[in-house]
C-alpha cells in the first residue's frame, strides 16, 4: 500500500487533509515540521507530499528546494497545501518544482481527487474495505499489546520472507521512535517557553500597573522634578557661558580699540616731537637773524609781538591741493596778514616763500594726464611725481594774487620788508613717508605728500 506525508505543523489542518485522504487505500505519515519531514525521507520515499509553507523554523519553499536538490527524493511529487494565494505565489511554487498547489481554505475532494488521479491514486470503491489503519503519524511507537498472535509468528509462510526485510523493518521501528522522541522534546521546549513567556508578560503587566515610588512620592514625580532642574540648569548654564563670552568679546574689542588708539597716540607724538624740534630751530635761526636786524622802532613790547607773529606763520596751514596753485588767492591773503602783522611789530628785512612738493602717487586718466592714484591701489603700482622730469621753475608759480600783493602791499612798496619767492622742487620734505611695501595703499602714500604739500615761510636779513 502507497504512503503518503502530510508535512503540516497545525494539528487541525493536518486531521482534516487526512479525513479527505481516507477514501484512498493510502497510509498517511504527518510531519509537524520540515525537518521532521526531511528525517523521514531518510528512511522512506512515499507517493506523494502535502507541504505547508508557514511553518516554525524552515518553510515550505526551503524544504520544496531540498527536497528536489536531493537526487534520491526529487522525483517524489510534492503538493503545496498553504493558505497561500495570488499568482506569483503560484508561480514560485511551480519554479521550485512543486505539483500543485491546493488551498487550506476552499479545498474540496474534487480538487484533491483531480491533484491525485495525475499520479494515477484513484479513491477505493465502496464495495471494497480497508485492510487495515490508513492514517498514522510519523514515527509512532509500537503499541506493547500489539503483540503479533502466536499462529502468526509461528507460521509456516515466515522463513519465506527475506532476512534482510527483518533488518529494515528494525532500522523503520528505531528510527521512529527516535523522531518521536525528539518531536515529543522539541513540542515541550515550545510549550515550556510560551508558558514561561506568558508568565512573564502578566508578572511584567501588573509590575507596570504599580508606580515605583521613592518613599512617599511618586516616581513619576521625582523624575518631572530632576528633569525640571536639570533645565533650568542647563539654562543658567548656557546664560552663564554666553554671557562670559560676551564679556571676552568685548575686552578683545576693547584691547584692539586701544592698541590701534595706542598706536595712533605714538604716531601723533612723534609727530608733534617733529613738529616742535623744527620750530625751535627756525626760532633759533629767526632769533639770531632778528638778532642782527636793527630797527629803529623796535621795543621790548614790539620784540613780544614779533615772536607772537611768527608763533603764527609757522602754525599756518599753509598746505596747498595737487596741482592747485601754491600762492592762490586764500594762500596770499596769509601772507598778506603775515606781512602786515610783522610790519606792525616793527620788524623789517627779508621774508622768503619757499614752495614744496610733495612726491604724490599718480596715474594717467583716460586722456593721458596725471591724475592721483585710485586710493585702493598699491603704491608699488603707481607713479610717483619722482618719475617724472618735472621742471619747479619759479616762474611757474608766480600767480596774478601774488603779483597784485607785490604791487599794492605797502610794508612792501615802502621797502620796510622784502618778500621773495623760492622753489625747493621735492627735496627737504617736512614729513616723512611712509615705507614702500606691498600692502601700503595708494590712499596712505598721498596723505604724506599732501603734508609735504606747502608753502613754508623763511626770514633772512
Amino acid at each position: 500500500m502507497q504512503r503518503v506525508l502530510v508535512v503540516d505543523d497545525s494539528k487541525t489542518a493536518q486531521l482534516r487533509l487526512k479525513k479527505m485522504l481516507s477514501r484512498y487505500d493510502l497510509i498517511v505519515d504527518a510531519a509537524f515540521s520540515a525537518e521532521e519531514a526531511l528525517g523521514y525521507l531518510t528512511y522512506r520515499t512515499p507517493a506523494v507530499i502535502f507541504m505547508d509553507h508557514h511553518m516554525e523554523g524552515m518553510d515550505g519553499f526551503e524544504a520544496l528546494k531540498i527536497i528536489k536538490a536531493n537526487a534520491n527524493t526529487a522525483m517524489i511529487p510534492v503538493i503545496m497545501y498553504t493558505a497561500q494565494k495570488g499568482d506569483v505565489y503560484v508561480g514560485q511554487a511551480r519554479a521550485l518544482g512543486a505539483l500543485d498547489i491546493l488551498s487550506k481554505e476552499v479545498i474540496k475532494p474534487s480538487s484533491l481527487e483531480r491533484a491525485l488521479s495525475s499520479l494515477k491514486i484513484v479513491p477505493r470503491k465502496k464495495s471494497e474495505t480497508p485492510q487495515q489503519q490508513d492514517s498514522t503519524e510519523i514515527d509512532p511507537q509500537p503499541p506493547e499489546h500489539d503483540t503479533p498472535k502466536p499462529p502468526e509468528v509461528a507460521a509456516p509462510a515466515a522463513p519465506q520472507e527475506p532476512e534482510d526485510a527483518s533488518l529494515e523493518q528494525v532500522r523503520s521501528q528505531v528510527a521512529r521512535l527516535f523522531e518521536m522522541h525528539v518531536s515529543d522534546v522539541r513540542q515541550q521546549i515550545t510549550d515550556n517557553s510560551r508558558f514561561i513567556v506568558r508568565r512573564l508578560s502578566a508578572e511584567m503587566e501588573k509590575t507596570s500597573e504599580k508606580e515605583a515610588t521613592v518613599g512617599d512620592v511618586p516616581l513619576s514625580v521625582v523624575n518631572a522634578e530632576m528633569n525640571a532642574e536639570q533645565r533650568r540648569s542647563a539654562f543658567v548654564s548656557s546664560s552663564l557661558l554666553f554671557l562670559i563670552f560676551l564679556g571676552l568679546a568685548l575686552l578683545a574689542y576693547e584691547l584692539f580699540s586701544t592698541k590701534n588708539e595706542l598706536k595712533q597716540i605714538n604716531d601723533d607724538y612723534d609727530e608733534l616731537v617733529n613738529l616742535n624740534t623744527n620750530n625751535q630751530q627756525l626760532i633759533s635761526s629767526l632769533t639770531e637773524s632778528l638778532g642782527s636786524i636793527k630797527s629803529p622802532g623796535l621795543t621790548p613790547q614790539n620784540n613780544w609781538g614779533l615772536m607772537s607773529t611768527i608763533s603764527w606763520a609757522l602754525e599756518a596751514d599753509m598746505q596747498f591741493a595737487f596741482n592747485a596753485l601754491p600762492l592762490d588767492e586764500q594762500q596770499m591773503l596769509k601772507v598778506s596778514n603775515l606781512v602786515y602783522r610783522l610790519a606792525s611789530a616793527g620788524f623789517s628785512g627779508n621774508l622768503a616763500l619757499n614752495i614744496h612738493f610733495g612726491n604724490f602717487c599718480l596715474e594717467t586718466d583716460s586722456a593721458g594726464n596725471w591724475q592721483l592714484a585710485d586710493p585702493a591701489s598699491p603704491a608699488q603700482d603707481c607713479t610717483l611725481l619722482s618719475d617724472l622730469d618735472q621742471d619747479f621753475s619759479v616762474g611757474d608759480y608766480l600767480s596774478l594774487p601774488y603779483m597784485n600783493f607785490e604791487q599794492n602791499a605797502a610794508p612792501l612798496k615802502e621797502g620796510t620788508i622784502e618778500v621773495d619767492v623760492l622753489t625747493s622742487g621735492l627735496e627737504e620734505p617736512r614729513y616723512e613717508y611712509p615705507t614702500m611695501t606691498r600692502y601700503l595703499s595708494a590712499a596712505e602714500w598721498n596723505a604724506a605728500a599732501s603734508r609735504n604739500n606747502r608753502v613754508a615761510v623763511e626770514f633772512g636779513e
